[in-house]
């Protein structure tokens, strides 16, 4: 077998793993808010509804956590995460439990709203949790495409030492890296600066603080996607070079 057809069947296999290296992560949709719900007039009514708000948001709180420890990699924040989804769950249960118990109206109404605004499980939790998520899956992506990048730089390096121009191979490998670094600086960026993101508990002025860093957290995200997306090109154009090698 020549130097080059070895080259070219190795060129292949690249190919092949380069396809499979990443996969489009789900990016947290911030809600837009409305109005939290006004508190039923009548206590039974009320304890009905708190009950049954309580119960959509521990649903909710199951499935964000099943994401987490689902992600498969970890770009630093899961457990900070998953502890305050931990938090959740229990802080709503007591909630509910207390106003299950309440013989006063007035506190009752004020305990229900508590159930929206300490919380935020659909308006804060749920596109934190994603955000962070997001990040993880392209870490992992990151990974697969760095370990591509090695493995076609080695090839590069011994058709170089063998007289071949890579040059074109050799500059798309540059370029790859540099996007992988950049992807690496604006996912991680984007999942540290929403997971300490607290509830607003009906403060206005941090409500619209928190969901301008989801928007800003997902820019980020989709900033690092194009660029593992660029890298994935790139990877592709010098395995491509390789393939028609030619001496210099």
């Amino acid at each position: 077998m020549t130097f080059t057809t070895r080259f070219r069947m190795g060129a292949a296999a690249l190919v092949a793993a380069g396809a499979l290296a990443t996969a489009a992560p789900a990016f947290g949709q911030t809600p837009a808010p409305t109005t939290d719900p006004t508190a039923p007039t009548k206590l039974t009514d009320l304890k009905a509804r708190a009950d049954e708000a309580v119960k959509d948001r521990l649903s909710a709180i199951d499935t964000l956590t099943g994401r987490i420890n689902g992600a498969g990699a970890d770009c630093g924040q899961n457990a900070d995460v998953a502890g305050q989804l931990a938090s959740d769950r229990s802080g709503l249960q007591s909630l509910d439990a207390t106003i299950q118990a309440e013989t006063d109206g007035h506190k009752a109404v004020a305990e229900y709203k508590q159930i929206f605004t300490d919380f935020r499980i659909y308006w804060l939790q749920t596109p934190k949790t994603h955000d962070v998520v997001a990040c993880d899956r392209m870490s992992k992506a990151d990974a697969t495409l760095t370990s591509l990048r090695q493995k076609i730089q080695a090839r590069v390096d011994e058709a170089k030492a063998k007289g071949y121009d890579v040059s074109a191979a050799q500059a798309a490998l540059d370029d790859m890296g540099t996007k992988l670094t950049a992807a690496t600086s604006s996912a991680g960026q984007a999942s540290s600066s929403v997971a300490d993101l607290q509830p607003d508990k009906g403060n206005q002025t941090v409500l619209q603080s928190n969901l301008t860093a989801l928007q800003s957290g997902r820019q980020d995200l989709h900033t690092a996607w194009s660029d593992l997306q660029t890298a994935r090109h790139d990877a592709r154009t010098a395995i491509d070079d390789l393939k028609n090698l030619h001496k210099s």
